[in-house]
C-alpha cells in the first residue's frame, strides 16, 4: 500500500511545506505510516513528486526508485520549488512488480498526471483485455509492468485526444474517472475475480483534480483518503506546527492525502468509501458518492477525523 497527497492552491507552496517539514510529512509516512492496511511494510520503493509551474503548461516530474526519506536531491528539490498543485507519491510495491523509475508514480500523458494507492486484485486476468481495448498510441506509450499505470492508460482511453489538449472541464474528467472504475470492475467480473480491489486514484490536468477512494466491497472500508481546505496551509510561527489556516470561508486551498499531515483533527475530513471527489479550478471541493454494485450509504457518514494517528 502505497502513500499519497495532493495540492491544489491559487497561491504557489514550497515543497518542504508538504513534503518534509510537517509532522507527518509524505517522508514520515513512507516509513512511519499509520493508517496502512497492511502495517509493518515501508513505503520505500521508490517516490515520485509531479507539479505545474502555469495553467495549461505541461507539468514536470522527478523520480527515483530510491527510498524518500534518504534521497538527497529531493531534500534539495523540496527546498527550492514551488507550486500551486502538486502531487508526490510514495511506492510500497504491490502484484510482485519491479522497483524502477517506469513503476514510480505519478506518470504524466501530455497535460494529464496520475497516481494510485491501492492494486487491482487479479489484475493478471485482465491485463491483456485491457491492453487490446486501447488505442495504439497510448498501448505504446505504456512503459511500466504496475496495475496503477495500466489503469491511467484505461483512463486515457476514455479521453478525446488527450495527448494534444492542454486542459480538460471536471466534468469530463470525473465521467472519465467513473468510466475506468466501470469497466474494470466489468473485467474482473468476467474473469471470475474474487480478490478486492483498492482503486484510490488521483488524476489532474493542472487546473481541475478528480481523485476517488474506492475498494470492490460493499462492507470492507477503503483504504485511508482525507482532505483539508482553508484559506492557507502554514506553519504557525509560535508553536512551530503546520495547519489548515481557515481564516475566511473561501477555500483558498485544498490538500488530500492518503493520511493527515497534521495532528490537528478538525483540520481533517474522511473521504467516505466509494467516493469520488472534485476540486474545480476555482477550488470548490465536490463530492460524488460512486453508485454501483458496491455502494453502501450504510457502511460510513462523512466525519471528522477519529483518534488514529
Amino acid at each position: 500500500m502505497c502513500r499519497f497527497l495532493l495540492y491544489k492552491s491559487n497561491s504557489p507552496i514550497l515543497l518542504a511545506d508538504l513534503l518534509t517539514r510537517p509532522a507527518h510529512s509524505i517522508i514520515m509516512q513512507s516509513f512511519n505510516c499509520k493508517l496502512r492496511m497492511d502495517m509493518g511494510q515501508s513505503n520505500g520503493d521508490g517516490f515520485g513528486i509531479g507539479w505545474y509551474d502555469e495553467p495549461r503548461t505541461k507539468g514536470c516530474i522527478f523520480t527515483s526508485t530510491l527510498p524518500a526519506w534518504s534521497n538527497i536531491n529531493l531534500q534539495r528539490l523540496a527546498e527550492k520549488i514551488k507550486s500551486g498543485l502538486v502531487f508526490a507519491h510514495v511506492r510500497a510495491t504491490t502484484g510482485g512488480t519491479a522497483t524502477s523509475e517506469t513503476n514510480c508514480h505519478p506518470w504524466q500523458y501530455g497535460n494529464l498526471m496520475w497516481m494510485h494507492n491501492g492494486n487491482i486484485g487479479g489484475f493478471e486476468a485482465i491485463k491483456r483485455r485491457l491492453q487490446n481495448s486501447l488505442r495504439e498510441e497510448i498501448y505504446l506509450w505504456i512503459q511500466g509492468t504496475t496495475d496503477s499505470e495500466h489503469a491511467f492508460a484505461l483512463f486515457l482511453n476514455m479521453l478525446d485526444d488527450p495527448l494534444h489538449r492542454t486542459e480538460f472541464s471536471h466534468r469530463e474528467l470525473k465521467q472519465a474517472m467513473l468510466r475506468t472504475i466501470e469497466q474494470i470492475n466489468v473485467w474482473l467480473d468476467e474473469a471470475g475475480i474474487k480478490d478486492t480491489s483498492l482503486m484510490n486514484f488521483a488524476v489532474t490536468d493542472g487546473q481541475s483534480v478528480v481523485c476517488t477512494r474506492y475498494i470492490t466491497s460493499s462492507e470492507r472500508e477503503g483504504a485511508s483518503l482525507f482532505y483539508s481546505s482553508g484559506s492557507e496551509f502554514r506553519n504557525e510561527q509560535e508553536s512551530g506546527q503546520y495547519r489548515m489556516v481557515k481564516a475566511n470561508k473561501r477555500e483558498d486551498v485544498v490538500v488530500v492525502a492518503s493520511e493527515p499531515l497534521t495532528y490537528e483533527r478538525s483540520d481533517w475530513m474522511v473521504i467516505p468509501t466509494n467516493t469520488l471527489l472534485v476540486i474545480t479550478p476555482r477550488l470548490n471541493v465536490r463530492l460524488y458518492p460512486i453508485l454501483d454494485q458496491y455502494w453502501n450509504p450504510h457502511r460510513g457518514r462523512h466525519k471528522h477525523l477519529q483518534a488514529c494517528c
